[in-house]
Formats: C-alpha cells, sequence, structure tokens
C-alpha cells in the first residue's frame, strides 16, 4: 500500500517536473525577449540614441527607477526562496507522512500534503525567478547611468578621489 502512494506521488511529481521545465522554457524564452528589449531602455523612456544625450534630471530619474527595480527584485528573490523552502519543507513532510502511515486516511493526508508542498515550493521558485533578473537588469541600469552621470559632477573622481585642475 505504502509503494503504490508512493508511486503516485512520484508520477505526480514527475509530470509536475515536466510540466515545469515546458514552463520555464517559455519564462527563458520570454526572458531574452525581454532582456533584447530593454536592452537600450534609454532609447524607450526617452527617445535618444545614445545615453550620453540625457540630461541630469532624466538621468537621476532614471537611477531613481533603476534601485527601485533592485530593490523590489531583492524583495522577490528573497520571498521566492523563502516560499521555495517552505514548499520543500512541507512536501518532504508528506512523503514521511505516506512513509509512516499505515491507515488509507493517513496515506491521503500525506499525500494531500506533499501536493501541497510540491504547489508551494513551484510558486516560490516562479518568484525568485521572476525577481532574479529584475534585481540583475536594475544593477547593470544602475551601473551605465553612474557611468554618464559622472559628467555632470564637478570633478572627474571615483569614490571621493580624483586630481581637479584648472587653467
Amino acid at each position: 500500500m505504502r509503494f503504490a502512494a508512493f508511486l503516485m506521488v512520484s508520477f505526480f511529481w514527475r509530470g509536475l517536473i515536466f510540466k515545469t521545465m515546458k514552463t520555464l522554457i517559455m519564462i527563458l524564452t520570454l526572458g531574452l525577449f525581454t532582456l533584447s528589449v530593454n536592452a537600450q531602455w534609454y532609447y524607450n523612456s526617452f527617445s535618444v540614441s545614445n545615453i550620453n544625450d540625457l540630461n541630469q534630471d532624466q538621468l537621476n530619474l532614471s537611477l531613481a527607477k533603476a534601485n527601485q527595480s533592485i530593490k523590489t527584485g531583492r524583495i522577490m528573490t528573497g520571498a521566492g526562496l523563502g516560499v521555495f523552502i517552505i514548499g520543500s519543507i512541507i512536501y518532504s513532510s508528506g512523503l514521511n507522512n505516506i512513509a509512516s502511515s499505515t491507515t488509507y486516511s493517513g496515506i491521503d493526508d500525506g499525500l494531500n500534503k506533499g501536493i501541497a508542498g510540491a504547489y508551494i515550493a513551484s510558486a516560490g521558485g516562479i518568484v525568485a525567478g521572476i525577481g532574479i533578473p529584475l534585481w540583475i537588469s536594475g544593477f547593470m541600469r544602475k551601473s551605465d547611468i553612474e557611468i554618464a552621470l559622472v559628467k555632470f559632477k564637478g570633478s572627474a573622481s571615483i569614490n571621493g578621489i580624483g586630481l581637479k585642475i584648472r587653467f
């Protein structure tokens, strides 16, 4: 009886993995499309062909948006990983309930717990999968903006160290 319940969970998990793989491939394809669209974000936002054509106010506005993207990405990644870990613990607990149960109701409870844990872990993985690219793209955008903002500073210094010569 335990073996049959274990096989049911195993087949469910395999089906979920194949379904998740298809979803993951679709998400990665959309992610690549998003990266190609966001490659020149300043053209879409400000209709300029070069980031150096932006003025200081536009760069400061873009820097604030990039910082917000980094913050959102960090929060989504952390929350997604937390939910994934919790779902994995619930799934493992459900499998342990199936293995240690001797009654049909105990096996059903373990099976339901395992399925719920698998769905919760999948949701956490999806949230983390959305947060990581958001975090990375915000960080890359921030570094580009900071490089472009250097021309508006009074001195050509990095981290407060520099040499200023006036004639």
